[in-house]
């Protein structure tokens, strides 16, 4: 994350979908925004007039959005983060292409630059040197409790009642 220069895993997400439009050829709409990312258009709105005043992006009222120099940056690396990561999930860890778009997306912006160079690294060592990723998930090295593997999730997350 770029937390140095204020930015959140929002304000980056927002960067890597406008600039994953621009690179489909699609011009970057609130609207398109908003569905690609599940939110109201409105929200979609406010984060865009904030990352306008931050000078990452411009945006005429129900224009474009375009990327700035300075955006279009930072918007890549966030998708080589999220690269790097996608590889070594399903290279090096062997997970499956949906689960590892899903975790290298929320991972993205928590690791520093340095993380995931390492990370590449080794994703790249292990390549080369013939490395296959396990094929089946062993849980005596699991972290997670036995209940945990079995269900495939968090069981103490999963009983703290969140609608109270």
């Amino acid at each position: 994350m770029h937390k140095s220069g204020g930015l959140s895993a929002t304000h980056e997400m927002y960067l890597k979908i406008i600039y994953q439009l621009r690179a489909s050829g699609d011009p970057a709409r609130v609207g398109q925004m908003a569905k690609g990312l599940g939110v109201h258009p409105s929200t979609v709105s406010a984060v865009v007039r904030t990352l306008d005043r931050m000078e990452l992006v411009t945006h005429d009222r129900y224009g474009v959005v375009k990327l700035t120099d300075v955006g279009a940056k930072l918007a890549e690396c966030v998708v080589r983060r999220f690269e790097v990561l996608r590889e070594f999930f399903i290279n090096v860890l062997g997970l499956d292409e949906e689960t590892a778009e899903v975790e290298a997306c929320e991972t993205e912006h928590v690791l520093s630059p340095d993380s995931v160079g390492r990370l590449e690294q080794v994703t790249n060592q292990l390549r080369e040197s013939g490395f296959t990723p396990p094929t089946d998930f062993a849980p005596a090295f699991s972290a997670l409790c036995h209940d945990c593997v079995e269900a495939g999730t968090c069981q103490a997350a999963d009983a703290v009642p969140l609608n109270k």
